[in-house]
């Protein structure tokens, strides 16, 4: 059985970012996993970006290709705040970055995970097996889809999630209810809409929130009174940002209150236009019930003074978001996960990205609750590239001694 001393399940953003600082630091590793497969699949063709140019690269240690120089060798059409970046652009972006930087990828998926007393066993779709001394899982929040309860359990072909959705040619002439006001449901609403979908954007939120779009030029005091952060406008965003180590040591209930309320639900400031005026509304309207009736979901709406009123559709996409629970990584080892400490069911990690199980990592949203909102955006890849790797190469060296004596012995 091969041997390896780092595995990294996962080939998105936060997968390939880490892949190029262990190649960078020297660092035996393989990495598995469909490259960019969540952005090419799961998300619909014309959507663009909500996070600006400037801060939607991956990351290598030397920057050596950032999404804006990909786009000048490419001759592509960007900007660093003023054109928001097409998913295309993004995903032929991301699989450049890959055979830059990780072209070792294994293209297959991890179905079980377990651990003994030295390495871990790793077992794939394809009946291959590894061990590895060290494993970061970076798969992503496809697994922790969030669907409500009153739309759960009805027809599959009739309700779905948001991401669950790459093209939606297939709605065309459909009435569609999307449930949801972040930018998913705007997006898919949007993107529904001018494709000739009739359409409908259902929200418990009273009104939908956009982004503010970046000015060219700003004034000091305009740059001192909103600083640029890569996820938002404010001090605590830009703290957030820029040191997820200051959010991972704040006090967990500071630390958590920062995750739920400090950026709620909103689109890309782009969509404003795009949405206001053109698809109807039903906002401040929670789904009290759902059903199935010849071969349409009704939905009851009820809105926060107790009216009701009736919406037919003949299809729903629950654009409700994602809540991390590590139950519902289904490949790892029963005995393994109850090994796993948790926060609100959320992975609770080390400064260094590690489980209360040593050598098992996590990375990408997963981590929110212990490293602060970043870990929702491409932007937060950067840290635990830069961490895992120094952690590892600081780990082998450490051994090294002890493992030149016990040759030597």
């Amino acid at each position: 059985m091969e041997r390896v001393d780092v595995a990294i399940i996962g080939a998105g953003p936060y997968g390939l970012s880490l892949a190029a600082f262990l190649r960078a630091r020297g660092i035996e590793h393989r990495i598995f996993g469909d490259p960019m497969e969540s952005w090419r699949d799961r998300m619909p063709p014309g959507m663009q970006l909500k996070s600006d140019g400037w801060s939607s690269s991956l990351y290598d240690p030397e920057s050596e290709l950032t999404i804006g120089e990909f786009c000048r060798r490419e001759h592509l059409t960007y900007d660093d705040s003023q054109i928001p970046v097409p998913l295309e652009t993004f995903i032929a972006y991301g699989m450049a970055f890959q055979k830059r930087f990780a072209p070792q990828v294994q293209r297959k998926q991890l179905v079980a995970l377990s651990g003994s007393r030295d390495d871990f066993l790793l077992r794939f779709d394809d009946g291959s097996e590894i061990s590895a001394a060290n494993v970061v899982l970076g798969v992503g929040v496809h697994p922790f889809k969030f669907v409500p309860a009153p739309l759960s359990g009805l027809p599959a072909d009739r309700v779905t999630h948001s991401g669950d959705h790459g093209p939606i040619a297939q709605l065309k002439g459909k009435h569609v209810a999307v449930v949801g006001s972040g930018a998913s449901a705007i997006d898919l609403a949007g993107l529904l809409h001018e494709q000739g979908t009739d359409v409908a954007l259902v929200a418990r939120a009273p009104k939908l929130h956009f982004g503010t779009r970046s000015r060219e030029k700003r004034s000091f005091f305009s740059q001192l009174r909103r600083p640029s952060s890569g996820i938002g406008g404010t001090w605590t965003l830009k703290i957030c940002a820029d040191t997820p180590e200051i959010v991972h040591a704040l006090p967990r209930p500071m630390r958590l209150h920062l995750v739920k309320n400090e950026l709620g639900p909103s689109g890309g400031w782009f969509m404003r236009d795009r949405i206001m005026g053109h698809v109807p509304l039903e906002l401040g309207q929670d789904v009290a019930e759902a059903r199935a009736r010849n071969g349409k979901i009704e939905l009851t709406l009820r809105s926060a003074e107790g009216r009701e009123k009736t919406l037919s559709a003949d299809h729903v996409i629950a654009a409700t978001g994602y809540r991390i629970d590590i139950r519902r990584y289904d490949f790892l080892d029963r005995k393994l996960l109850s090994a796993i400490r948790v926060i609100e069911q959320a992975p609770q990690l080390s400064q260094n990205y590690e489980t209360s199980v040593p050598g098992l990592y996590v990375i990408g949203p997963a981590t929110a609750n212990s490293f602060g909102p970043v870990a929702r955006f491409v932007f937060g890849a950067i840290h635990p590239a830069r961490r895992i790797s120094l952690h590892l190469d600081s780990r082998a060296a450490a051994r090294a001694p002890a493992m030149q004596a016990a040759k030597a012995g």
